[in-house]
């Protein structure tokens, strides 16, 4: 049974799922499974998946997007977020949702080399069901991620986006809410928004521009070619971006994959999308964002001990590189 606990001594939020160490593992990258006819992901074997919650048609009886909820979820809706155990000790069901978004029927299908259209329908996928959770009681938080290639953390090939959805704000994500929120009631402005307004005045570390998205390598990246994409202009929550600014998203997002690929050899990364807290998707302090961390190096002692991540790099280095990178695509 999965379940929250806390630890006392951070106050972090930790799920215990036991479940996911049965999760099917492919070698995220190798097509063995697919070629037996073993991909659950893959048409003709819808049966391997739990009942659909969402699909995207596509021709008679075919889908060209399919929403299911993970067979090995970190969270499931049938426990109920409510605390117990004693101080230092405590615990809670492990309430939430957690789905799968099979972004193609194509096995081989990516963002970085798929048609602008698909990447589009991808997105618009992914902001239908962050929108029908966000509408679910007892959720405090919704992260949709992506993990791609080996040593990104993904267990199957078969390009796939994720969406959980938890009871609890975790700290490490409160703080970000919370130091946006202090810079709002101090200046009267949204944080997000200055950030991307001094990038694009000061150049260096912005890879492009596509209509209002920009998409820049922060001034403190944690690793090297870490790619922030974010709207110019404030908007707290994913689930109220329109079709202009998703279509918009897709163009830049499709294009600084393709040029990480080129420029790195295609490598392992995880994609996050962070978005204001359900319910407080008017709120005037944050901006929601794309964060691209390629996974080229493991966190050590240090980074483990401290928290403080060591970045190889300079983005202002990276960036160019990137820019480069794209110019040829």
């Amino acid at each position: 049974m999965t379940e929250l606990r806390q630890d006392p001594t951070t106050r972090n939020w930790v799920i215990v799922a036991p479940e996911r160490s049965l999760r099917p593992r492919d070698g995220a990258g190798n097509d063995a499974r697919r070629a037996s006819g073993g991909c659950p992901f893959c048409p003709g074997n819808e049966s391997m998946t739990p009942p659909e919650t969402w699909r995207l048609p596509a021709g008679d009886r075919g889908w060209r997007i399919r929403v299911v909820p993970n067979k090995f979820p970190v969270l499931t809706p049938t426990d109920r977020p409510e605390r117990r155990g004693s101080p230092g000790f405590l615990a809670m069901g492990g309430h939430g949702h957690h789905e799968v978004v099979i972004e193609s029927p194509s096995h081989a299908w990516d963002i970085a080399t798929g048609d602008e259209a698909e990447v589009r329908d991808v997105l618009r996928a992914l902001r239908s069901r962050y929108r029908a959770l966000s509408h679910q009681s007892d959720i405090a938080v919704i992260v949709i991620f992506r993990n791609h290639g080996p040593g990104s953390g993904t267990s199957l090939a078969h390009p796939h986006s994720q969406i959980v959805a938890a009871p609890v704000v975790p700290p490490f994500v409160r703080r970000r809410f919370e130091v946006a929120r202090r810079h709002f009631d101090d200046f009267g402005t949204c944080l997000y928004v200055e950030v991307v307004e001094r990038e694009l005045a000061e150049g260096h570390r912005v890879v492009m521009k596509g209509g209002s998205v920009v998409a820049f390598q922060p001034f403190a990246a944690s690793a090297a070619f870490e790619t922030w994409l974010m709207p110019s202009s404030h908007q707290a929550s994913f689930g109220d971006a329109d079709d202009e600014v998703l279509d918009e998203l897709a163009a830049v997002l499709r294009t600084v994959l393709l040029g990480l690929c080129r420029a790195m050899d295609d490598p392992p990364y995880n994609l996050v999308i962070h978005s204001a807290p359900p319910g407080e998707e008017g709120c005037r302090y944050f901006n929601w964002h794309l964060q691209i961390v390629p996974r080229v190096s493991t966190p050590a002692g240090f980074e483990l001990g401290t928290g403080v991540s060591v970045n190889p790099s300079h983005p202002e280095s990276t960036a160019a590189i990137l820019r480069e990178a794209i110019a040829s695509v």
